[in-house]
């Protein structure tokens, strides 16, 4: 079977969408398939990213120059895949040939038309998002990496029943348990030692993030420990992300806790398997996710997961995670301490959970879907 893979235009930087195609094509070649995998080239796009054109001139490389070479490879094809929904408005020129393209999430659609508080998207943004509605629309088959994904896209009516399945993510890398010694070599350069009893958040300062519920629960788990005498199951906090905005900064020194907060950034893939390897656990209070590969990579290094009592985090996260109020800084706080003793528990079964969620089974899922579409179109024919 010839596949062609679509991906993203590199210079966006979306960086969980490029891990998602390096899996499959990594993988679907095991899977006894064919590959060609396309991506727009940076041809026009010449300008430093602070520019009013950057957008526009990225916009030139992938939705006009790319087009032509797209058409050529698609000949070559049996089955295209779109590997983002947010490449949605290709599909009209891969109709031609059986495809399949993967939705990630509907958040972007949903703010669109207003249904985000806080989110305010331009005329340009809402144009942007009706061409991908309209691609999904026109797609043979659509692909979510979740079931809330697939039960968000029908309740919106972007395409028919029949033609959404769910294809659950696999790890997009080798995440695993990481001996002491070596994790130490790998995180001493943010001043963290494996010594150390630190929560881990990673995400970036996006409102659905909730990175500021995070630090107030750091807070409410250090104010309730210094209540009770008892030492708190955290000592310190651990920010993969962005620098603290303004106002998280200046609640970290109103409450006393700015030295114990650290912020990271440039973190390697190894970096990063390190620093789940040695946290005392990983909070991520999400309020919107589409899948939410933190609670899957945490939980296959063997950091216990605290994450939201809401869908896909309750669906992934198995019986391993404890699911919290997402806007209770407070009951977070309780939840941790609560399960303090039981964190050796925790870490066994995150890993046991997390090992159902394999490249190799994805790809596979994968394959099955590409099978489908061939199928339908030899009956269609």
């Amino acid at each position: 079977m010839k596949v062609l893979l679509i991906g993203n235009y590199v210079p966006d930087g979306q960086t969980s969408m490029l891990a998602f195609k390096r899996i499959l094509e990594r993988e679907l070649p095991h899977a006894g398939c064919e590959l060609r995998v396309l991506t727009p080239p940076r041809r026009v796009l010449r300008v430093p990213t602070s520019s009013r054109l950057w957008k526009w001139l990225g916009y030139v490389d992938k939705f006009i120059l790319f087009i032509p070479s797209m058409a050529r490879h698609v000949r070559w094809a049996d089955v295209v895949h779109v590997t983002d929904h947010s490449n949605g408005m290709y599909i009209p020129w891969v109709r031609s040939k059986p495809n399949v393209i993967t939705c990630h999430d509907v958040i972007a659609v949903q703010a669109a038309k207003g249904m985000v508080d806080g989110w305010d998207v331009s005329w340009t943004g809402r144009l942007f998002q009706r061409l991908i509605v309209k691609g999904l629309a026109a797609a043979d088959v659509v692909a979510c990496v979740s079931h809330l994904t697939r039960r968000e896209l029908l309740a919106l009516g972007l395409a028919e029943e029949p033609r959404v399945t769910v294809v659950l993510n696999g790890l997009n890398d080798d995440f695993r348990p990481v001996p002491p010694d070596e994790a130490q070599a790998l995180i001493r350069r943010f001043g963290i030692s494996t010594d150390d009893k630190f929560l881990i958040h990673v995400g970036w300062d996006l409102a659905r993030k909730n990175r500021r519920k995070v630090l107030e629960a750091f807070i409410a788990l250090h104010e309730r420990a210094a209540a009770s005498g008892r030492p708190a199951p955290a000592e310190q906090l651990v920010f993969v992300g962005p620098e603290l905005v303004p106002e998280m900064a200046e609640l970290a020194r109103e409450h006393g806790v700015a030295d114990r907060i650290k912020t990271v950034q440039k973190v390697s893939h190894e970096e990063l398997r390190a620093l789940y390897a040695s946290a005392t656990a990983l909070l991520f209070p999400s309020l919107q996710e589409g899948f939410g590969w933190p609670v899957i990579e945490a939980q296959a290094c063997g950091c216990p997961v605290f994450t939201s009592d809401l869908a896909p985090m309750n669906e992934i996260g198995g019986e391993g995670a404890v699911y919290v109020d997402p806007n209770d800084a407070e009951a977070m706080a309780a939840a941790i301490e609560e399960a303090a003793p039981r964190f050796e528990q925790m870490r066994r079964m995150g890993i046991e959970n997390a090992s159902h969620y394999t490249a190799h089974r994805m790809a596979s899922n994968y394959v099955a879907t590409y099978r489908r579409v061939l199928d339908e179109r030899k009956v269609r024919l």
